[in-house]
Parts: structure tokens; sequence; C-alpha cells
């Protein structure tokens, strides 16, 4: 009896890791197809779902989709990662000083539920601050007084922002294979004007069972053209494949060299490759 329900059970993981593959595939060759269509660079929106959230993804240069016990960060590189994590309950927390004032920032929580995975949900937020509002002076019409000596007239300020709330679930498939997804509200506003949309993060891992090495894929803000005012724009879409492993040590060994390899594809620009390597002692990164 038993026999037959393992092998029942073994037959039915591998049915849903060829459908996810299948799904997989399907993904990459739309997105080909959309890179074909698309060769111009900064045609999308919502820039700031962009920007590394992470600090350790950043100095890796924006790999890591493939990492060991990342925890909540997961929910921001690539949701299949959550669900792997040690911690029942795992906590991650960003903040940013950007260019000119403006500032980066976000939260994640994830929580693992027996028999069904690891949930999360997460925040992101751009805050560009106030900003002078100006006008040009127009002669005749509109003319500066006697003693104004800039060339723009000053008319007070506006604000700008920026936010991602986001619910995740990752799922470990069999002991092989996990898969992870976020659905987002996304919002952006410049004074009066604001724009928003529901989009998508899908992430995949797969252990290949060749020493540590392991490949994931990551489609990031997948989602319909939505508009700004009167103009419309697409998401800032990109699809990532990666494949990493030990170079010292193994996945569960507390010093180990983790060497990272990841192909990245957006919709508004060329294709990028980023290599990264991350070194562990002691089970802390250094």
């Amino acid at each position: 009896m038993w026999n037959a329900v393992n092998l029942q059970s073994s037959i039915n993981g591998r049915e849903m890791i060829k459908k996810t593959l299948l799904l997989c595939l399907t993904i990459v060759l739309c997105q080909s197809g959309l890179a074909q269509e698309f060769r111009k660079s900064g045609t999308s929106g919502f820039a700031f779902l962009q920007i590394p959230v992470s600090a350790r993804y950043a100095a890796l240069g924006d790999a890591g989709i493939t990492l060991s016990n990342v925890g909540a960060d997961g929910l921001f590189v690539n949701p299949a990662l959550v669900v792997l994590s040690d911690a029942q309950l795992s906590l991650s927390a960003t903040h940013a000083n950007w260019y000119v004032d403006t500032k980066h920032q976000a939260l994640g929580v994830a929580y693992h539920l027996r028999g069904v995975g690891a949930i999360g949900i997460s925040v992101i937020n751009f805050d560009f601050g106030e900003i002078p509002r100006t006008a040009n002076y127009i002669p005749g019409i509109f003319e500066p007084s006697a003693n104004e000596t800039s060339p723009f007239a000053q008319q007070g300020s506006y604000t700008a922002g920026a936010t991602a709330f986001g619910v995740s679930l990752s799922r470990s498939l069999t002991a092989q294979f996990a898969f992870g997804a976020t659905l987002k509200y996304v919002q952006e506003s410049i004074d009066n004007y604001d724009a928003s949309n529901v989009i998508a993060d899908i992430g995949f891992l797969y252990f290949t069972g060749f020493h540590s090495m392991r490949v994931g894929a990551f489609l990031q803000n997948f989602g319909l053209e939505t508009q700004y005012a009167n103009e419309k724009f697409k998401m800032p879409q990109q699809l990532r494949l990666e494949i990493s492993a030990e170079l010292i040590g193994d996945l569960v060994s507390p010093n180990r060299l983790t060497l990272i390899a990841d192909a990245a594809q957006a919709n508004d620009a060329d294709e990028r490759l980023h290599i990264g390597a991350e070194a562990t002692l002691m089970n802390a990164v250094v």
C-alpha cells in the first residue's frame, strides 16, 4: 500500500515538474519574441522596480537568484528561494539614500506554513521628496518683477513617489524543485498625476544533483501596459537565467565559496551577463 502511494506521489511530482518546465520554456520563447520586437532603451515605466533591494545582491552584480538560505530577501529576488530558508519566520528591511535627496526602502516578511510552503508580504517604496515647481516667463504676458533674478518663476513645490505591495507563495514541489510567485500592486505618482498596475513575479529553482549545482529562472514584473496621463508604457519586464555552485564546500558547509553566473534579458535594454562570487565564513557572508 505504502509503495503504491509513494509511487503515485513520485509520478505526480514528475508530472508537475514537466508542466512547470514547459511553462518556463513558453515564457522564454515569449520573452525572446518581445526582445525581437523592442530594441529601445529606457522605454518602460516604474523604473524603481529595477533597483536592487538588498546590498548583498547589489554586491554580487545583481546576481543571486539561486543563492541558498536567503530568508525574506527571496521575496524580492526569486520567491522560489523563500521556502528553502531554515527559519520559520524571517524579516528583510533595507534603506538607502539615493541621488539628489531621494530615498529607497523595502520591507519583507516571510513565514513557513505546514503543508502549504512559505508565504510572504513585501513593500518597496521610492521617495523623490519635494521638487521645486517653476514656470517659464512669457514676455508681455507673464514677466518677472523688477527685483527677480531667477530665469524661472518659483511656484512652490510638489511631491512624487512610487510604491509596490506584494503577496508571495513559495513551495517545494519535490526535494529538487521549488517554485514561487508574487502578485504585486504597483503605483507611481507625480504631482496630480498617477498610474497603477498589477504585475507578477514567477521564479523556479532546480537542484541538478551534480554536487551542489543548481539552476534558476526568474521572470520579473510580468504584466500588461499601463497609462500615465495620455501616454502608454510597458512594465520593466526582465527574464533571468542563472547557474551556481560551491567551489569550496557545499550548501550546508559553514565555510564555502559560491560562484554564480547570471544572464538577464530586459524588454528595454540589451542582454547582460552577471558574474559573482560569495564567500561564507562560519555561516556568515563576508
